[in-house]
């Protein structure tokens, strides 16, 4: 996706979401602001990143992972809420394929928190989607990586997101979300192994979530 392209999604969400706010009643007196969601996510990363060195460009791969999470949102109003995204650490392996032949690199861990603002639509019933964007903070730890190499430690991004809520009662409820992100991670190595100090990559990852929430 080209970046002025996901600048305007950003931009679209952000004054729909601003319009909710203005035209959107408050939440009413009985219905709590607080939901927690309980999700499986399947995170499928993307093999791109930057030439230099002996490493070619979109050879490194960031395997893909499988894992919970919690997440919590508090609605300012019946349609605007905020919703922050946690998990305990992920752990992945890195892999450079090139050549016809796929290397280990090793591995590492991240904390993955997202903080997004969202515009839930009314109207259909029990059938509520919602849209969203928002940050995203990868904080990488525990990394073995071979010939050298190291993750930058701090790393920030954005997405964007759609999903859609089913009230099975004034409780209950059944979610399905996907997120697009949009990061970049510095790898730091020799100049033989990197061509520089840093090297980008971009595992860009769609974040795939199915669970089930309880609004208080």
């Amino acid at each position: 996706m080209k970046v002025s392209f996901k600048k305007t999604l950003l931009a679209a969400v952000a004054l729909t979401t601003m319009g909710g706010l203005f035209a959107s009643t408050t939440a009413a007196a009985d219905e709590s602001p607080w939901l927690v969601r309980v999700r499986m996510l399947e995170v499928t990363t993307q093999q791109s990143n930057d030439g230099g060195g002996i490493v070619t460009p979109d050879s490194v791969k960031v395997a893909n992972r499988t894992q919970p999470e919690v997440d919590v949102s508090y609605f300012f109003t019946h349609n605007i809420s905020a919703e922050l995204i946690a998990s305990y650490p992920l752990s992945h392996q890195v892999h450079l394929n090139q050549g016809g032949t796929s290397s280990y690199l090793g591995g590492f861990q991240e904390l993955p928190p997202i903080l997004n603002l969202q515009y839930h639509f009314d109207g259909m019933g029990a059938f509520v989607p919602y849209v969203g964007a928002g940050v995203v903070y990868m904080r990488t730890m525990n990394t073995t990586l071979s010939n050298g190499l190291s993750l930058q430690q701090n790393n920030f991004g954005e997405d964007l997101q759609l999903g859609a809520d089913y009230k099975l009662d004034n409780h209950w409820l059944l979610n399905a979300d996907i997120k697009k992100t949009w990061i970049n991670v510095g790898l730091n190595g020799p100049a033989g192994v990197v061509g520089s100090s840093t090297l980008q990559l971009h595992p860009d990852p769609y974040i795939l979530g199915l669970g089930v929430g309880y609004r208080f």
